[in-house]
């Protein structure tokens, strides 16, 4: 991963991260951590420095403890996450594998992360019984449950990479939107919420 001397964090890349969790001994994926932490952040909420490093090592279940630098990848990953899903230019796009990967192990993360993001979406009480929701909010939930369920068997011809850099960018959008529609009121002075 290349440095950059901006104030952005770029997002992380799906190949760094999957190294990373290769020499943790962790057979979780990129994506599924992704989705999980876009889905809670989309919610509304935030984690502290401790809460997300003892939440991602409980999903991810290093076989040895975290070295210093380790921890500071994954703090990166937390923030270069929050920085893009903030970023007024709607930088902000799912870890998925990179471009030329097998479609079929695209379709399969794209499909996982629309799983986790909603999982983790829905853990944090924005879906709570009795709670109204706005009908396109559940038309989005609709559509992401839709694509987690999507048919991960293709080939490799231009109409399925067209059909899957549509449906990718449908996700992005739709998670964007979840997120400007969670995240109105949190400015500086709000006291952010954290997952427990």
């Amino acid at each position: 991963m290349s440095e950059s001397h901006s104030t952005e964090l770029p997002q992380m890349l799906h190949q760094d991260l999957t190294e990373l969790f290769q020499a943790l001994g962790s057979a979780q994926s990129p994506t599924a951590i992704h989705g999980s932490l876009a889905g809670v952040l989309a919610a509304g909420h935030r984690l502290s420095k401790t809460d997300w490093l003892e939440w991602v090592v409980d999903q991810l279940g290093p076989v040895d403890p975290l070295t210093e630098n380790q921890q500071v990848m994954l703090l990166a990953f937390y923030v270069s996450t929050v920085k893009a899903l903030e970023d007024s230019g709607l930088s902000f796009k799912p870890l998925l594998p990179e471009d030329d990967s097998p479609m079929t192990l695209r379709l399969e993360a794209l499909s996982d992360w629309c799983g986790c993001f909603i999982g983790a979406f829905g853990t944090v009480g924005v879906l709570a019984e009795g709670k109204e929701i706005p009908q396109e909010v559940e038309e989005i939930l609709e559509d992401l449950s839709a694509i987690a369920q999507i048919d991960t068997e293709s080939d490799d011809s231009a109409e399925a990479e067209e059909d899957y850099i549509a449906v990718s960018e449908h996700v992005r959008m739709a998670a964007l939107s979840l997120y400007l529609e969670y995240n109105k009121t949190n400015t500086p002075d709000t006291p952010k919420q954290t997952l427990h």
